[in-house]
């Protein structure tokens, strides 16, 4: 088990503080309410070798462990060919009590074009420890949007942005997940999947700012996040790792 601390944001204004003691993540494909937006985004990735996806009863289910579950500002990866995404990011406690908040479940993308679940769990999945009760937003859920920017060598750019209304709400994925499952094994997290990027194209770009508004309630979750590439810190020939770029010097 894996515990997290989460800051839940009260309607009140008061923040809650709660620790989660996590078994599972779960990444999620398929959960789009718009099959032809869903498609946009597979077909991003299939442009860069990723392997087709096929899924004959969503969602797709993908078990991740929960030390590649992250809220930290500034993640480690092995490879250059790597990219986040905003998305919808649900929790069940193991008392049943549902939050929301909002992350990323950055990912290798030249390791996808070979095993889809190995590529998401070898670099972190990250999420906001700023989150909200389902309960006080349920009733509303449609109306919060979503967005997601980089900063990509130097230049801040918007990469993403949606409604969560595109999306599966987290009841429905939760009993996706329930669903699909042998056995819900206790407090999980669930990753909804993405919407194309504005550019159609995916960017491998050093800083992730991710975020989720609620017009409503008058208040946004934030998390952003720096990506450093571990083989920039070692003077080698770059034959260990491949697609890493030769002649890094030695940062510190």
């Amino acid at each position: 088990m894996s515990v997290r601390s989460l800051r839940i944001q009260e309607t009140t204004g008061e923040v809650t503080p709660v620790d989660v003691d996590f078994v599972r993540c779960y990444n999620l494909g398929f959960t789009m309410r718009d099959e032809a937006k869903m498609q946009a985004h597979l077909e991003e990735c299939y442009k860069l070798g990723v392997k087709e996806l096929i899924c004959d009863r969503p969602p797709l289910v993908m078990p991740i462990s929960m030390w590649a579950t992250l809220t930290d500002d500034v993640i480690s990866v092995q490879r250059p060919k790597t990219s986040g995404e905003v998305e919808i990011v649900t929790i069940q406690d193991d008392d049943g009590t549902v939050y929301v908040t909002v992350g990323s479940d950055h990912t290798d993308r030249s390791l996808e074009g070979h095993d889809i679940p190995w590529a998401k769990q070898v670099t972190p999945n990250v999420f906001s420890p700023n989150a909200w009760r389902w309960e006080d937003v349920k009733d509303h859920w449609d109306q919060i949007s979503m967005e997601c920017w980089v900063v990509d060598d130097g230049e801040r750019v918007k990469y993403q942005e949606a409604s969560v209304a595109e999306f599966w709400a987290p009841d429905e994925m939760l009993q996706g997940v329930r669903d699909s499952v042998i056995r819900v094994p206790g407090a999980i997290i669930l990753f909804s999947g993405t919407v194309v990027s504005i550019e159609e194209r995916l960017r491998f770009a050093q800083e992730w700012t991710i975020s989720m508004t609620d017009p409503v309630l008058g208040r946004t979750l934030q998390h952003t996040y720096r990506v450093e590439l571990l083989a920039t810190e070692v003077l080698n020939d770059g034959s260990a790792t491949g697609d890493v770029a030769r002649g890094a010097a030695l940062t510190g």
